[in-house]
């Protein structure tokens, strides 16, 4: 019996193994060759059969983009429709999540409420496109970053809602029953007694959103013309009628890519412990 159960931890030790390296691959391949292709002359990208690494190592691609004053603005405008929509996401799904979740609500209302937050979250957003160009053109905020940012959050805060909304709701009530003993208020309850337990799911919360509003690119390409473009559309910007410049684009590309990955590597451990919250507790 022993050495059926040693032999059976043995190969799921082997088969999680096996799945962590191909999806490490999945990851790590397309990053690398992006990267490989960066520091390419534009002439191998011509050649036959196709060279997958260089022969001559070159940073003019990076160097064209340095020089180039709309690369500033790029990230410029990236950063600002990350931080701001972030930061009004956070705000207002915290707080509709903490008040639905202490709202005296019928479940069936309640489970509609949540459809509804899961529905606009997934439904395809290209349905969207067109009504919202329209809205935007009218208060006269095509070509901003604010229209990039009035898009995401309708995006954004049903998610972050929904998100908070679940984990307001496994919160033992014990815990606001002792500040209301005390004489606390609503909100000295939420900022003092509630919002630091939580802390995790918020953190969590800001992470993904700040990666999806930094890969922002359908509104972005509807309503950004030139001075509020952003990183995705730079990069899409390479592919035109005459043609695609590969080495220019895996260097735009690697330029966006890269700030999100010093990112990912000081915010994971938030992450993580975000995520793990509720079953941790549980």
């Amino acid at each position: 019996m022993n050495r059926r159960l040693s032999r059976r931890a043995r190969l799921l030790k082997i088969a999680h193994g096996v799945i962590l390296a191909i999806a490490c691959l999945v990851v790590i391949v397309p990053l690398a060759y992006l990267i490989i292709n960066s520091i390419k002359l534009p002439r191998e990208f011509l050649t036959i059969p196709p060279t997958i690494l260089p022969s001559e190592v070159t940073f003019e691609h990076y160097q064209d983009l340095i020089e180039d004053k709309k690369t500033v603005r790029y990230f410029q405008n990236s950063l600002t429709v990350a931080v701001w929509t972030t930061g009004i996401t956070i705000l207002t799904g915290t707080l509709a999540a903490y008040g639905l979740a202490r709202m005296r609500l019928a479940a069936k209302i309640l489970a509609l409420v949540t459809f509804i937050f899961l529905f606009i979250r997934f439904y395809p957003r290209v349905t969207t496109v067109i009504p919202f160009f329209l809205v935007m053109r009218q208060f006269d905020l095509l070509d901003t970053v604010w229209a990039i940012i009035i898009g995401q959050l309708g995006i954004t805060i049903p998610f972050v809602t929904w998100l908070m909304l679940v984990v307001f709701q496994d919160l033992p009530s014990e815990i606001e029953e002792a500040a209301i003993v005390d004489g606390a208020s609503v909100w000295q309850r939420f900022w003092r007694v509630v919002l630091p337990i939580v802390m995790p799911s918020v953190s969590a919360a800001a992470i993904l959103t700040a990666f999806l509003s930094w890969n922002e690119f359908l509104i972005a390409s509807s309503v950004a013309r030139r001075k509020a473009s952003v990183l995705s559309i730079a990069v899409a910007s390479f592919v035109s009628d005459k043609g695609i410049q590969w080495g220019p684009m895996a260097a735009m590309s690697v330029v966006m890519i890269v700030p999100m990955i010093v990112f990912a590597l000081f915010a994971q451990k938030y992450l993580i412990r975000g995520i793990t919250f509720g079953a941790v507790k549980g």
